[in-house]
């Protein structure tokens, strides 16, 4: 595995005061980096966010991992972390890795459908994650032995089923918006061989829906996701909690922070 050359991520914001006047000013929120990765076969970017006061400690720190890598989704979860670790003081700060996507149908796919025809990667996938980005993450920042992974639609799909090969890989789990895209009876032979392991250690899963998901127009995703977490909370090693919004769409908004409370109560 070798690592490139980084590049910082810099945003410029205009501020409108009341009594001043108006200025740009230089932001710069986190740094993308790549990695050469040999399971995969290619180049994977990732974009990173220390926590605010890592440079100025010797403190260690959790770390979130984020699917579907972009710009989007990366200020979004940093305006969520800071809420909640900085003005709510409910949760600590975190390291965040978002992994940007080269071919995310077939890294997210576990198995073949009729609606995906890539040819299934995600366990291709889950090793780079687990045997190449983790590690180096874990040797090149202060890391604790505590990670969350998260994804959001089809990225989802892919947390579920890395949840139910590898659940003592991360301590806990996001999946926004996803579901069992005709391979439910897939997930569910998953499910049933993984509650016949015992768990090594406590893990949580949050999974969200929003009634109003254009994905969802007959309730099939909604009854398949509630007959997952009845499944689930079977084993008393699991905390697992659906999350449904009744105005909420694909992706319901507040997913992340509804998660990150769920997993630091």
């Amino acid at each position: 595995m070798k690592i490139t050359s980084s590049l910082t991520v810099m945003f410029s914001i205009l501020f409108v005061l009341l009594s001043t006047t108006s200025f740009g000013q230089e932001i710069k929120i986190g740094f993308k980096d790549s990695i050469e990765s040999t399971i995969l076969n290619e180049t994977r970017k990732i974009i990173i966010k220390l926590p605010q006061d890592y440079n100025s400690t010797d403190k260690s720190y959790p770390v979130i991992y984020r699917l579907d890598g972009n710009l989007d989704l990366f200020i979004e979860t940093v305006g969520v972390i800071n809420r909640l670790a900085y003005m709510d003081e409910l949760m600590p700060d975190m390291i965040v890795v978002m992994i940007e996507n080269t071919n995310r149908t077939r890294d997210m796919m576990p198995t073949n459908t009729s609606f995906f025809k890539s040819k299934p990667g995600a366990e291709n996938f889950k090793n780079f994650i687990e045997h190449e980005l983790i590690p180096h993450i874990n040797s090149t920042y202060r890391t604790i032995n505590e990670k969350v992974l998260c994804g959001q639609s089809l990225s989802a799909v892919f947390t579920l089923y890395y949840f139910l090969i590898s659940p003592d890989s991360f301590d806990s789990f996001i999946a926004c918006s996803g579901g069992f895209p005709d391979c439910e009876e897939y997930f569910i032979d998953l499910t049933n061989d993984m509650l016949k392991t015992k768990q090594n250690a406590k893990r949580k899963i949050l999974l969200t829906h929003g009634l109003n998901d254009f994905l969802d127009p007959n309730g099939v995703i909604k009854k398949q996701l509630i007959n997952f977490t009845q499944l689930i909370e079977s084993d008393e090693n699991i905390d697992c909690k659906l999350k449904i919004y009744k105005d909420e769409g694909h992706v319901p908004y507040p997913s992340l922070y509804h998660a990150l409370r769920f997993l630091n109560k």
